[in-house]
């Protein structure tokens, strides 16, 4: 037989030994739990699983976990096993040896630290695996449910242990000697703790406290030994039994009253910095050294004169104040705990109140989280009744001293909660600190933008007039403006630099959802000083360039909006690429015909919006005037398509509004100007408008007119000009054809005859008098007929030339005179300017009639009131009589005269418009009464009568140096051959001497004194 003993033979002799020395170490730790005092019920529930564990593990063959495992892990887990068990027995005896009042008090933290055992042993069991064994099926079923019950144990101390705490606490830092209110407390404290309150178990209690007191004065630890001390007088304070009259007690009597050492005598706060004078006594450094400084010379405490003013360092004191301020702050840390979990409000309260300021330490913002109080916070932003701002504060420093809790605060809901509390008028700086700090968490800034309202609450933020929220938010933002979403919404909120940082960063792809985004945003003057960055407004541009129309498009339509504002005009005008950028894309083959005409559009308000001197001073409207690129875009004009059209003559239309060189090389396009008389005839509106927009565009005030097509072209294109005056039911088209013909070539006989075949001026007639009211006769504005009006008047004019006697006796035949003098008193400055110069051609046109007329008898004296006459020609007028200035002479039908027209009183009353040259024309008028020497007087009579020298005097007083030159030479006539009242004469003197000062005048102006004996005639004004 062999009895040798091999490895094998000890490893398992080894095992053997760990396993049952764990069945040791579990029965007894079952036997500690079985007395422990407090908490009883949360130490059941981990005994019961331990008892569990012993009862199994007895069960089980150490062989087969060998033969599971291997000798050394199996041993390695024993080990750790054996230490946690023995750890967790430790601690049980540790608290069981304290005093009932210290139980209490920490039994929070011995809890928490027998939950991390039953973690620690839970995690040992499932290391060995002995689920994997061959044992009973409800052995392994057994053995998961231990596991899991250890793993997932939650050890809370009772809400009553709590308060008995939070009571223990508060008495002491109070410094409570109320001996009912510590006998009441030591009631609670005896019947929590299973005992009955008496003379010995208060003596057991001070006999453990000042045990546990000397261990720790041993250690050196006085700020632990101070609390035992004060624990102990709050037992005294209960008179059960006496106090000891000891020298020691009698020595470290101050020690009761911890404050009274700490305090500084002069200051009375708690000294940080101690220092001892030349008596031995301490005081707070800055409050010695202020009292030696005024003088003083003697100790506040013991008045013993102070010999020296050295101050020498406490350094022992200043230690164990220091030791008390972490004891006590652990105490009201560990108060406050307790306070906040419990349902009391006030405690909630006052918790909430010590934590704000205990978690300026980091190491207290760890430990809060420790204790899972992150929701707690965010349920009390939401009660009215607690203090939000602390929680704010409790917020805060959880974010800033825990990055792992950001996560949890955000996935509670603190964001949506801040932005409401905001919104409701709640603090704001602490609030928006709170975000602050998360926000730094790249991967929360998601979760923080995407919050409602939260983007434009930071944006409005920014306003305000505390510069510590506005800078937070702005700092806020900029965190988040790394997310192309988050910017957008901040442009949509009105805060635009992140939005032009990011698209001057970014890929295309990013430009163009972001320019869609800019097309539906409202802008505000304040946005376009960040949109008209330099930079944001030449990668715009840029994407012109881009290969996808929708890209393309976006950049077009942003271009729209921004064309609102003039400061962006001028911008855009300033980036060398913008016309060019658009004309490629015009001019590219591939170009989307739709794309195209958003171009032509963008570019014609572009054009539009722009000054005229600007033509010469940016080089892309420079480009744009050049003969390549103008017949670039006429070749547009001749398209198929409709829209094409319109859009490129609107282009065309901007741009040869504001640029010589571009008008004149359409006029010399010959196909371009049979094309767009042609386009006249389109069956779509808006096709002819702009085609007859773009034709008086290039025609008004041109030497050469309208640039008319040739041979047979030319008659058809003026009788559909005529034909859309006369038919066209828009008055936007009639006015531009009357505009047109107005335009057309004067000198060009066949213009004339077809025009008279034509239904021209019938339409112009029906035009003017269309305009009166048929009851009252007063002149009816048409909001979108004033145009017309004044074109028709300006085609008119043709008619009334001197050398178109044909046309003028077509016109004489229409009962059209009334209607235009009524104009003079109804019309707009320009309809008057016109009519004025129409009744002057008329007028002087008949004036050679009359004077010519060998017929013509003996001028009557002038003895008619002016202010009775009528009409000495109307169609309708049955009284024909004598004409006061021309007599017979301009009574035949065909013949026109301003006086027995009414027109002289009109005219003097358009003497005193000063726009449009209103009275410039009317003087023209009225100096053609003046023409014929005959009826010189006469005619000066009839204008003074109807006060045309009051007029006269007014415009030599306000009217332009025009007005003013043409008036002075009417008034020299008028005085020539009239006699005028004496207010007259020195009101004229008066302004006449006015007007010597001025250069251009004052000739005319002395001649005018010297005819009225005013001045000399060897002045030196000639």
């Amino acid at each position: 037989m062999d009895f040798s003993i091999g490895p094998e033979d000890v490893a398992a002799g080894i095992l053997q030994e760990l396993w049952n020395d764990v069945g040791c170490q579990v029965s007894k730790l079952v036997s500690e739990t079985k007395d422990v005092v407090v908490e009883k019920k949360s130490f059941q529930e981990f005994s019961r699983s331990i008892s569990e564990l012993n009862v199994l593990l007895s069960t089980i063959d150490t062989r087969k976990v060998e033969a599971a495992r291997g000798s050394q892990p199996t041993k390695a887990t024993l080990e750790a096993l054996i230490t946690h068990l023995k750890r967790a027995c430790h601690i049980i005896q540790h608290h069981k040896s304290r005093s009932r009042l210290q139980l209490l008090l920490n039994s929070h933290k011995m809890l928490l630290q027998m939950q991390d055992v039953a973690k620690d042993i839970a995690h040992d069991i499932s290391f060995l695996q002995l689920v994997n064994l061959d044992i009973a099926l409800n052995s392994k079923t057994k053995m998961e449910q231990i596991i899991n019950n250890l793993s997932r144990m939650e050890l809370r101390s009772a809400s009553a242990t709590d308060f008995i705490a939070s009571e223990i606490t508060n008495s002491i830092s109070q410094n409570s000697h109320n001996r009912e209110n510590a006998q009441k407390l030591l009631e609670k404290i005896a019947e929590a703790t299973g005992a009955k309150m008496s003379v010995s178990m208060v003596r057991e209690e001070l006999a453990l406290l000042k045990q546990e007191k000397e261990e720790l004065e041993l250690q050196k630890k006085q700020a632990d030994a101070l609390h035992i001390s004060q624990l102990m007088q709050l037992l005294y304070s209960t008179e059960i039994i006496a106090r000891e009259h000891d020298t020691e007690t009698s020595t470290n009597h101050h020690q009761y009253h911890p404050f009274d050492s700490f305090l500084c005598p002069l200051c009375n706060t708690i000294m940080t910095d101690p220092v001892a004078i030349s008596c031995g006594h301490s005081f707070e450094r800055t409050a010695i050294q202020e009292l030696l400084r005024q003088g003083g010379k003697h100790c506040p405490k013991c008045k013993q004169e102070i010999t020296s003013s050295d101050l020498t360092p406490n350094l022992t004191l200043r230690s164990t104040i220091e030791e008390w301020n972490k004891k006590d702050m652990e105490l009201k840390f560990q108060a406050a705990v307790r306070g906040i979990k419990s349902n009391d409000h006030d405690r909630k309260k006052e918790a909430l109140e010590d934590l704000q300021y205990l978690m300026e330490n980091p190491q207290y913002a760890v430990r809060v989280a420790e204790e899972g109080l992150t929701l707690t916070f965010i349920a009390i932003l939401k009660d009215n009744g607690l203090d939000y701002k602390a929680a704010l504060k409790c917020l805060y420093y959880l974010a800033k001293f825990n990055d792992g809790q950001k996560d949890a605060i955000i996935e509670a809901g603190a964001v949506r909660r801040i932005v409401k509390l905001i919104y409701k008028g709640g603090e704001e700086s602490d609030a928006i600190s709170v975000l602050l700090e998360l926000s730094k968490k790249e991967i929360l800034r998601e979760k923080i933008g995407n919050a409602k309202d939260c983007i434009q609450l930071l944006v409005s933020l920014l306003q305000k007039n505390n510069p510590d929220v506005s800078e937070k938010a702005q700092h806020v933002l900029q965190n988040l403006s790394s997310n192309t979403h988050f910017v957008v919404k901040m442009a949509e909120a009105g805060h635009f630099q992140p939005f032009v940082s990011r698209f001057n960063q970014g890929p295309q792809e990013t430009r163009a959802l972001m320019a869609a985004a800019l097309i539906k945003m409202q802008l505000k003057e304040n946005s376009i000083k960040d949109l008209k960055d330099r930079q944001f407004i030449h990668n715009l541009i840029q994407m012109l360039s881009s290969s996808f129309p929708a890209s393309k498009s976006a950049c077009l339509k942003s271009i729209k909006k921004l064309l609102a504002y003039p400061r962006m005009v001028k911008r855009l005008l300033e980036v060398c690429d913008t016309i060019p950028h658009m004309l490629s894309v015009i001019s590219y083959v591939g170009s989307d015909p739709y794309l195209k005409q958003e171009t032509a559009e963008t570019l014609a308000l572009l054009i539009g919006a722009s000054k005229h001197l600007e033509f010469q001073k940016y080089q892309g409207l420079q480009e744009l005037q050049s003969e390549h690129n103008v017949s670039l875009l006429l070749q547009y004009v001749a398209n198929d398509d409709d829209e094409t059209k319109i859009q490129f003559m609107h282009l065309l239309v901007e741009l040869s509004c504001r640029s010589e060189t571009a008008r004149d090389i359409i006029r010399n396009d010959n196909d371009a100007i049979t094309h767009l008389f042609s386009s006249l005839r389109s069956d779509k509106p808006s096709v002819r408008r702009w085609a007859m927009k773009l034709i008086y565009c290039i025609s008004e005030g041109h030497p050469g007119g309208v640039p008319v097509p040739h041979s047979s072209a030319k008659e058809t294109a003026i009788n559909t000009l005529a034909e859309i005056l006369t038919s066209s039911p828009d008055i936007e088209e009639r006015s531009i054809a009357a505009g047109i013909i107005s335009q057309l070539p004067s000198d060009d006989a066949i213009i004339d005859e077809i025009l008279h075949k034509s239904e021209a001026l019938k339409a112009i007639h029906e035009v003017i008098c269309s305009m009166d009211e048929e009851n009252s006769g007063n002149m009816v504005p048409v909001s979108t007929g004033s145009s017309l009006l004044e074109n028709a008047l300006a085609a008119l004019l043709r008619y009334t030339e001197p050398t178109k006697p044909e046309l003028q006796r077509q016109l004489s035949k229409l009962e059209l005179y009334p209607s235009l003098v009524r104009v003079l008193s109804r019309g707009t400055s320009l309809a008057k300017q016109r009519t004025a110069i129409l009744l002057a051609q008329l007028s002087r046109s008949n004036s050679h009639f009359v004077s010519d007329s060998s017929t013509m008898a003996k001028q009557a004296k002038y003895s008619l009131s002016f202010h009775l006459m009528k009409w000495c020609w109307s169609a309708s007028s049955e009284d024909r009589g004598s004409c006061p200035v021309h007599g017979d002479a301009c009574s035949p039908r065909d013949t026109f005269c301003l006086v027995k027209a009414d027109a002289v009183k009109p005219l003097v009353r358009s003497l005193s418009e000063t726009e449009s040259g209103v009275a410039e024309a009317a003087i023209m008028a009225l100096e053609t009464l003046l023409t014929d020497h005959s009826t010189l007087s006469n005619a000066a009579a009839a204008i003074v009568e109807s006060q045309g020298l009051v007029a006269i005097l007014q415009v030599l007083e306000k009217g332009t140096l025009s007005a003013k030159t043409k008036a002075l030479d009417l008034f020299q006539k008028i005085l020539t051959h009239s006699k005028i009242s004496d207010p007259i004469f020195n009101r004229s003197e008066r302004i006449l001497i006015q007007l010597l000062q001025d250069d251009e005048l004052r000739k005319k102006a002395a001649l005018v004194l010297r005819q009225m004996n005013v001045i000399p005639d060897q002045s030196s004004y000639f």
